[in-house]
């Protein structure tokens, strides 16, 4: 059975991210310096896609970046899919190999079923396609593993922790989250009253290596500058139960009310108080709960981490509940488990499979994701110059559009620019205050606005822009004293811009 579930869990992981491919916004700039970073063999540390003010480029994805490049490279975009797949499924067997740890009382620990939940609730949160977040859930759930597998005695494991991290904090910044793990292990076993010396060792080891990078002590000063800044308008930074997206994230709210639910069952049932209650695993819990009401980006630290070490208190509930079921003999228990187990990884398979035999597997955007006629427009008419375009579409645009486009500014956020910036650029989407300063301030030849933002209306009645292209997304805006008397449209053909996806300037 765990050589099936090992097997049923991989294919369902890497099936389930082929099914919706459409790519972060980030993943371009993403295989932009991870380009630059292979073939010129040295990490990028200025901004050269921007024609805004930037400082030093403090890259904390730069080897994430690596990795995208090179799955594109020699894999095409069914490698992105696949890689992902790959990163989630380890991240899941991590999570069994900690379930397994804390050995089980009332079930075994491959339920898959229980996997595969686990797996929707945190799907939605690692985007539709690959993404950095996914190296730090890989890598916080091998830590976790290790920390409750020093818990048990085996505290050698603990040695593994700063190797770890020095690759960890050099593919992705998220390895912050990671020495916060550490700290809190500290102080749930200080109030367990367990020895923590070797804890703290490990903690003290970690903070050390963050410093073995590329850009020295200011890429660790960067790191705790960027983990406590305000991002009170990039949308994965906000609360899930924010006003805006009461209708969204619905399988991690579920998740969060059966967590608590079980957690409050448990508690009552086995008369669990404060001196006999582990205190480690109360603060990780409380933790991570803190972590996903606040902020969309860390429920997947709060699903992985609340569905592995609460293994066996809901199995426990549930068990207790199945019992009540009376069976006329032990046969027919066997024969009921069987049933079940057939049913379960029988539809689990039947969903993956076919979706891993599928020959076609891209990764397809739509016009409603990226202005890609807009962006097609400019390249086939070779207006160049300095593109004012969305935060979002700003790598997209950068991908395509260099070196004869420069772009305003893109997700790298805090990585390259000045925090001011994304206020001037809000400020003139809903058209508020001193909106036109960015404009005035830095020189722009060329405007993609979107249609949903007021801007689009209030730049098409003022007097030094025109409106040279439209469609249901987007237009182009060019400065009257530009203007050509002609302009070629570009064809809308799905096909033709799905297949050329990645391909630089087509």
């Amino acid at each position: 059975m765990r050589i099936l579930f090992l097997i049923t869990l991989f294919l369902f992981c890497i099936g389930m991210t082929c099914i919706n491919c459409t790519p972060d916004n980030d993943l371009w700039a993403r295989l932009i310096a991870g380009e630059h970073i292979v073939e010129n063999l040295n990490v990028l540390k200025y901004d050269f896609l921007s024609y805004t003010p930037t400082h030093p480029w403090y890259d904390h994805e730069w080897g994430a970046s690596i990795f995208f490049y090179l799955a594109l490279k020699h894999f095409g975009s069914e490698g992105l899919i696949v890689l992902k797949g790959i990163l989630i499924a380890l991240t899941m067997f991590f999570c069994y190999k900690t379930i397994e740890l804390n050995k089980p009382k009332s079930t075994v620990s491959y339920n898959i079923l229980y996997f595969a939940i686990m797996f929707l609730a945190v799907e939605q949160n690692m985007g539709q396609t690959i993404r950095c977040l996914l190296f730090t859930s890989l890598f916080f759930s091998i830590f976790l593993y290790l920390l409750e597998k020093a818990r048990q005695g085996k505290t050698k494991s603990l040695i593994l922790l700063p190797i770890i991290m020095l690759f960890w904090s050099n593919i992705h910044g998220g390895a912050l989250s990671g020495i916060g793990l550490i700290g809190i292990y500290c102080v749930g076993e200080f109030l367990n009253k367990k020895p923590i010396k070797w804890y703290i060792v490990t903690l003290l080891s970690s903070l050390a290596v963050l410093f073995i990078n590329p850009y020295g002590i200011e890429y660790v000063k960067f790191l705790f500058y960027a983990g406590t800044m305000d991002r009170t308008f990039i949308t994965e930074w906000t609360s899930p139960f924010d006003k805006y997206y009461i209708g969204e994230y619905l399988k991690y709210k579920v998740y969060l009310v059966f967590i608590i639910l079980t957690s409050a069952i448990y508690l009552i049932k086995n008369k669990i108080n404060y001196k006999n209650l582990d205190k480690t695993k109360l603060l990780i819990i409380l933790a991570m709960i803190y972590l996903s009401v606040t902020h969309i980006r860390h429920i997947s630290f709060f699903v992985l981490t609340t569905g592995t070490l609460l293994y066996n208190e809901f199995y426990s509930i549930f068990n207790s509940f199945i019992d009540k079921f009376k069976f006329k003999n032990e046969e027919n228990r066997k024969t009921f488990n069987l049933a079940k187990n057939v049913i379960v990884y029988f539809l689990l398979l039947l969903i993956s499979i076919p979706q891993l035999l599928n020959t076609n597997k891209e990764i397809k955007i739509t016009e409603t994701k990226y202005p890609r006629f807009a962006i097609e427009f400019i390249k086939i008419n070779k207006i160049e110059g300095n593109l004012f375009i969305n935060f979002d579409w700003g790598s997209y645009a950068a991908y395509k559009l260099y070196p004869n486009n420069l772009i305003v500014m893109d997700g790298r956020y805090e990585e390259v620019y000045n925090p001011d910036l994304l206020l001037q650029l809000k400020d003139f989407h809903l058209v508020k205050d001193d909106w036109y300063k960015i404009i005035r301030d830095y020189k722009t030849d060329v405007m993609i606005l979107e249609k949903k933002y007021p801007v689009f209306e209030e730049i098409k009645k003022h007097k030094d822009w025109k409106l040279v292209f439209e469609n249901n997304l987007s237009g182009v805006f060019i400065p009257t004293s530009k203007l050509k008397k002609h302009y070629y449209l570009p064809i809308p053909n799905d096909e033709y811009y799905n297949k050329t996806l990645f391909n630089k300037f087509n």
